[in-house]
């Protein structure tokens, strides 16, 4: 079975969105994948200040911010699709998103970017909001590029890790298979992370 995702992350030490596409294959329990295209669009300074100021935000602006930026993931993910010529290829886009907030303590995580908005604009069906039930189980943060290179191997190339390792995760949510795992992170259970948001029509 071959599966073909767009994955897009938000580098925060180059405050780029780094965007992949990659296909997946599967034989069994064995895995195969090859990057296909990659594309590293800068913020704006305009960007950069928002995402940064994004935790200290009152409630209702840090959902403006987190609807705005799926608006940019989306918007960005349709002109890469265009350009190179992908039109009819994605399969699903895993949106890694820019984090917001981490409260462990808490049980909460959140990861900027609306899914939502990204379906509605690109058409295309969207995995985003990884960590949430993991969260929930009580678990931290997994390494998920470590995770993905246990089936995978190495990722490559080395600057688009996280986001050949969120397209990856996006498909394992897509088969409904465990994609959060509870060894080593204190997680009551192993999990399927990620909601989907359904972009092309029924």
């Amino acid at each position: 079975m071959v599966y073909r995702a767009l994955g897009i992350s938000s580098n925060t030490i180059e405050h780029t969105l780094d965007l992949a596409f990659v296909s997946f294959e599967v034989s069994g329990q064995k895995w195969a994948f090859e990057t296909r295209q990659t594309m590293s669009i800068p913020y704006s300074a305009e960007w950069i200040s928002r995402l940064q100021g994004a935790a200290s935000l009152a409630a209702v602006d840090y959902l403006q911010l987190h609807v705005d930026y799926g608006h940019l993931i989306a918007n960005s993910a349709k002109q890469f699709i265009s350009d190179q010529q992908l039109d009819y290829q994605v399969q699903l886009i895993a949106v890694a998103g820019h984090p917001g907030f981490y409260s462990p303590a808490a049980k909460m995580s959140h990861q900027l970017g609306d899914g939502a908005a990204v379906a509605a604009i690109t058409g295309v069906n969207v995995v985003s909001d990884f960590n949430s039930i993991h969260m929930a189980l009580g678990g931290t943060p997994p390494p998920v590029i470590s995770i993905a290179e246990k089936t995978l191997g190495t990722l490559e190339p080395l600057v688009y890790k996280e986001a050949v390792a969120a397209a990856f995760f996006a498909v394992l949510r897509w088969r409904e298979e465990n994609n959060f795992f509870s060894e080593g992170t204190g997680a009551a259970r192993d999990s399927i992370g990620g909601a989907v948001w359904v972009g092309q029509e029924w």
